[in-house]
């Protein structure tokens, strides 16, 4: 019988600190039977599958290890791959180097929502010191937790305040959750297709996914006042950037255009799978050809991609593009000066002209011909590279 709920802890070798991380999962309280343990693994080449498999033999609820060869620094694959192999309808994200109180795994499960995601935006960071005095007979009984210091405790008061006013307010961006501490339904995880595979090496795959949950109305809240995670110290990790606002991941971050559902996640999708909806007046000749060579699935209304065809000035005013679409397309006849607001939304623009004076977002995409390898390619931000190289 599926249990109800699934923790999956992300790792990759950090034994000592996973061991204490799985320790305390073991200790938690108020949901006895209802849960299962999936450890998803990046590929760690030290002794952590002995380290899982023994853990399993001590517990009386499901252990399951999963992982793949190590090709670099793969977090989204390795989410998704702890999702592919848990049964849950409650999904809680966990890193392997975050212990958690015993009430954590309740608390994020009491406080469930269909279509709300709970999580943290930081874990207490514990100093090397600290992280020292942390071993499994504290764990076991509780006692780490005096590790916190009153000012970090005040920093998660403060942080909670903060939280709070930004769901009070409906800010559009914050609070920004991590992945590390992430609590939701398996089917809001599966509405946006996990996460995106694209994004390897180190960063910013919690920032796309925060983006992709919003743009599908999800709302976003942080669990900070009511329970927390508490980082173990260890060196930082050599895939780490100096400076993150550089990284490797940022201009696919920034990619021209986001679908919600994203391409590489967990189902690999083609252009063929993204959903089109398309409205107006297609002319035969160059626009019913540009129309036709397009790869998505025409739905009738609210695709990822919104296509407008239209075939003369004055029928811009009876036309507006669906705000929830991902990407917006404006197909129009040979015009020489456009001004209107559907240029201005349009993130690609096909037409016959030449020289155009567009006043819209200068990431449109300008193209003549309708050449849709080139548009897609555009759209996805052009960002299909191998995995990084993993330092030792």
């Amino acid at each position: 019988m599926a249990k109800q709920i699934s923790v999956i802890v992300i790792t990759y070798n950090r034994p000592e600190n996973l061991e204490r991380v799985l320790v305390s999962i073991a200790k938690q309280e108020g949901v006895d039977g209802k849960f299962e343990l999936i450890v998803s693994d990046d590929g760690s080449t030290d002794h952590t599958p002995s380290v899982v498999e023994e853990f399993g033999k001590s517990v009386d609820f499901p252990v399951r290890f999963v992982t793949h060869p190590d090709r670099g620094f793969e977090l989204s694959r390795t989410r998704n791959d702890g999702v592919r192999a848990s049964e849950g309808d409650f999904i809680l994200l966990i890193d392997g180097d975050c212990a958690v109180p015993p009430d954590h795994v309740a608390t994020h499960f009491n406080e469930r929502c269909k279509g709300v995601v709970r999580g943290l935006e930081t874990p207490v960071w514990l100093t090397e010191e600290q992280s020292s005095r942390v071993d499994l007979e504290n764990i076991e009984d509780g006692t780490f937790l005096k590790e916190i210091t009153w000012r970090q405790r005040c920093e998660l008061r403060k942080r909670a305040f903060r939280s709070s006013f930004y769901s009070l307010i409906r800010h559009p961006r914050k609070p920004r959750l991590l992945g590390g501490n992430m609590g939701l339904f398996r089917e809001d995880y599966e509405r946006v297709n996990g996460c995106d595979e694209r994004f390897v090496g180190w960063g910013h795959e919690d920032d796309d996914l925060n983006a992709r949950m919003r743009s599908v109305g999800m709302r976003l809240k942080s669990i900070i006042g009511k329970t927390y995670t508490c980082h173990l110290w260890h060196p930082v990790a050599p895939s780490r950037p100096d400076d993150p606002a550089r990284g490797e991941n940022v201009s696919y971050l920034y990619r021209p255009v986001r679908l919600s559902k994203c391409m590489e996640g967990l189902n690999k999708r083609s252009w063929g799978d993204v959903t089109m909806s398309l409205s107006g007046a297609v002319e035969e000749g160059w626009m019913s050809n540009a129309v036709s060579g397009m790869p998505f699935k025409t739905v009738r209304t609210n695709g990822e991609v919104d296509v407008i065809c239209v075939d003369d000035q004055s029928a811009f005013g009876l036309r507006a593009f669906n705000d929830a679409a991902n990407c917006k397309v404006l197909i129009c006849k040979d015009v020489e000066e456009l001004h209107h607001q559907l240029v201005c939304e349009a993130d690609v623009l096909i037409t016959q002209s030449q020289g155009l004076s567009v006043k819209g977002d200068p990431h449109t995409y300008m193209d003549q011909v309708g050449d849709w390898d080139r548009i897609t390619a555009w759209m996805s931000g052009n960002q299909l590279k191998r995995p990084a190289d993993r330092a030792a």
